[in-house]
C-alpha cells in the first residue's frame, strides 16, 4: 500500500523548493546509511528531476561529520562539506542559503556543532523524518512520519508525490536503497508496513545492485573494527540473562588506545542482541567529548521511551539514541540501574 503524504504539505515542500536560488541539505551527526543516503538522495533527485530543464540553484550538502569511508561510494558523495573538516564553511554555507532542507533528525541539537547556523539562518526551512517530536516551531514545512521505516523510504513517496516514480534516476534510487537497507537492518528490524516493500521493489527496478548496497553496508568493516569489536566482545561486554539485557560499553582512553573512531564503533550495538535470551541491548561510547548510547530492542520494550525518560533521547520503538548528561561512569551507573529495574518489573508482570 503506497504511503500517502498530505496534498497540501507536498504543495508548499514543491513550492519553496521552485523558489530557491541557494539550497543546503543537511543531516545529523555521526551520520549513519539513512543520514547520508537521504542527504545524497534529496541532492541527486533535485539536480536530474526537480531542476531538470531549468535553471539549477546552488545546492550544498552538509554534514557536521565525515561521511563514513563505506559511504563514499554513494553518488555525489564527493561533494559532501562537514562541520569537522571545516566547520567556518559550513556555516557560511548555511547563513547564505535561502533554503535549508533538514533531513533524517528532529531537532536542532541533533546537528551539533551546525545547531546554531540553522537557528540563525533566516531561511527557508524544511524538514523530512521519521523520528518522533519534530522540531515544528523551528521548520516552516515537515514532513515527519514517525517509525516509518527510515527517511529514505520517506523521501522516496515524497518524491514520488511531487513529481512521479519515473523522476527516480539511477544515482537517486541507489542512495535511497542504501538507507532503507541500513534502518532496517536488511529487512530484518520489526517494519512490517506493506508501503516499506513497495518502495524497496519500486527502486529494485533501477540496476542499483542490491548485494553490492549490502556488502557495502554489512560486510564491510576494516581490520581495525573488527579487532575493536574483538575488544568489545571480550572485555566490555556486561550480560543478564535473567532480564534478556546486554550492553557494550567503550570509554575514550579504550577508543584511543586502540586507534579508532566513532565511526569504527557504527552499528556495533546490533551484536548485543544476537543472543537468543536477550531483548533488549545498549551500546554507551565516548567519543569527541559526548558520551552516547544507541538502544535496540527485539521483544515489546519500548527503548524510545527509555531513552527520552533518563537520558533525554529517544528515536523509535525499536532502536533509539541520546547523548547522556552525565559522565562515562555515571551513565553506566544510570543505565544498568534503571533498565535492569524496567525490564525486572515487567518481567514481574507477566
Amino acid at each position: 500500500m503506497p504511503l500517502n503524504i498530505d496534498s497540501e504539505i507536498v504543495e508548499r515542500f514543491a513550492r519553496n523548493l521552485g523558489k530557491a536560488q541557494n539550497i543546503v541539505i543537511v543531516s545529523h551527526m555521526n551520520p549513519d546509511g539513512d543520514a547520508v543516503g537521504s542527504a545524497l538522495a534529496t541532492y541527486n533527485w533535485l539536480k536530474t528531476a526537480f531542476f531538470a530543464g531549468q535553471a539549477m540553484p546552488v545546492i550544498n550538502v552538509v554534514l557536521p561529520n565525515r561521511c563514513p569511508d563505506d559511504m563514499l561510494y554513494l553518488p555525489g558523495s564527493e561533494t559532501i562539506v562537514d562541520a569537522e573538516s571545516d566547520t567556518e564553511r559550513c556555516q557560511r554555507l548555511m547563513a547564505e542559503a535561502d533554503l535549508i532542507l533538514g533531513v533524517d533528525f528532529n531537532n536542532a541539537s541533533r546537528i551539533l556543532p551546525l545547531d546554531g547556523a540553522l537557528r540563525d539562518s533566516r531561511a527557508i526551512k524544511m524538514l523530512v523524518d521519521h523520528h518522533h517530536n519534530p522540531d515544528e516551531d523551528m521548520f516552516q514545512v515537515v514532513i515527519s512520519v514517525p517509525d516509518l521505516s527510515s527517511t529514505c523510504e520517506l523521501l522516496y513517496w515524497l518524491f514520488v508525490q511531487t513529481i512521479s516514480d519515473s523522476s527516480i534516476a539511477l544515482p537517486t534510487a541507489r542512495c535511497l536503497f542504501h538507507g532503507i537497507n541500513t534502518d532496517t537492518g536488511c529487512f530484518a528490524y520489526a517494519n512490517e508496513d506493506p508501503s516499506l516493500y513497495e518502495a524497496a521493489a519500486a527502486l529494485l527496478r533501477h540496476p542499483i545492485g542490491a548485494a553490492d548496497v549490502h556488502n557495502r553496508t554489512f560486510n564491510n568493516y576494516s581490520i581495525n573494527k573488527m579487532h575493536i569489536l574483538g575488544f568489545l566482545l571480550s572485555q566490555r561486554l556486561k550480560i543478564f540473562p535473567e532480564v534478556g539485557f546486554a550492553y557494550l560499553y567503550i570509554n575514550a582512553e579504550d577508543l584511543a588506545r586502540l586507534g579508532g573512531t566513532a565511526n569504527d564503533l557504527e552499528g556495533l550495538v546490533n551484536y548485543t542482541l544476537m543472543m537468543q535470551p536477550m531483548t533488549v541491548g545498549a551500546m554507551v561510547k565516548e567519543t569527541d567529548g559526548r558520551v552516547r548510547l544507541s538502544f535496540r530492542a527485539k521483544g515489546d520494550f519500548d527503548v524510545n521511551i527509555f531513552a527520552h525518560k533518563y537520558f533525554g533521547g529517544g528515536g523509535h520503538t525499536k532502536a533509539s539514541g541520546a547523548t547522556s548528561p552525565y559522565d562515562f561512569d555515571t551513565t553506566l551507573h544510570v543505565l544498568e540501574e534503571n533498565m535492569l529495574r524496567e525490564l525486572g518489573d515487567k518481567k514481574d508482570r507477566t
